[in-house]
């Protein structure tokens, strides 16, 4: 079992001194849409998953012992396995690519408020699942977007995005290929109601928006940082989504 207490120390005193690194004059509003995590709920969060042992590619081959879909995510930025997504469906894996997710960084809003350009840590159920997606703030499509924590999805990028795979390069989304995130969608469908005409409908939501609903059942919650299941339930998909960093 690793140890974290050392990172942990170190997180504890450079919280405060780390500067801001980047400047896209972004109101409130934009920021938490593009999923953004305000600067103290970021600091509390990785405190949170550096003391926690499972996320790790320990937690995720155990995850992928106990459940019909999981989709990893290594967030790290650079090793191995650096920006790279794993799906694995019945205890195979079945996709493997170059992905981009959240630049971390701290950004300003206009506000003056600090937020932090993050891909969340932790283990998660899909929350919200899109066949189009628009995002208001950079007027940019998302298609197949998997939401899975606030404004944080899996989704597919534009083709002029496609050079940054590989790279930390997202407000906090998991970027990937338009192949590979349909191939994506409809794999966490599948552990729904289905994938196939009649099993779910497409509703639109707003302008560029256009939901699928009618998909989802009843599963167990996750506890987001051991990835243990817990009593209540939620109306999701059985898919697990764990985002790491090794």
């Amino acid at each position: 079992m690793k140890s974290f207490s050392l990172k942990a120390l170190l997180l504890l005193t450079t919280f405060a001194l780390v500067g801001a690194q980047g400047a896209y004059a972004l109101t409130d509003q934009e920021a938490m849409e593009d999923g953004m995590m305000p600067i103290e709920e970021y600091a509390m969060a990785e405190m949170k998953a550096v003391l926690t042992p499972g996320l790790n590619s320990e937690g995720v081959a155990e995850a992928v012992r106990n459940h019909r879909l999981v989709i990893a995510v290594n967030k790290a930025a650079k090793g191995k396995g650096a920006q790279t997504l794993t799906m694995y469906e019945n205890g195979v894996e079945i996709l493997k690519e170059k992905i981009s997710t959240g630049r971390e960084k701290e950004e300003k809003a206009k506000s003056g408020r600090t937020y932090f350009s993050t891909t969340p840590k932790g283990f998660f159920r899909p929350t919200k699942i899109y066949r189009d997606y628009l995002s208001y703030t950079w007027n940019a499509p998302m298609p197949n977007a998997v939401f899975f924590i606030g404004g944080i999805a899996l989704h597919a990028t534009t083709k002029s995005h496609y050079k940054e795979l590989g790279t930390r390069a997202s407000g906090g989304c998991v970027r990937m290929i338009h192949e590979s995130s349909l191939l994506l969608r409809e794999k966490v469908m599948d552990t729904g109601l289905g994938s196939s005409p009649g099993q779910f409908k497409v509703v639109n939501e707003a302008k560029g928006r256009n939901r699928i609903t009618n998909n989802s059942v009843s599963v167990n919650q996750l506890n987001r940082n051991t990835g243990d299941l817990l009593a209540s339930k939620v109306s999701s998909w059985d898919t697990v989504i764990i985002v790491y960093e090794e």
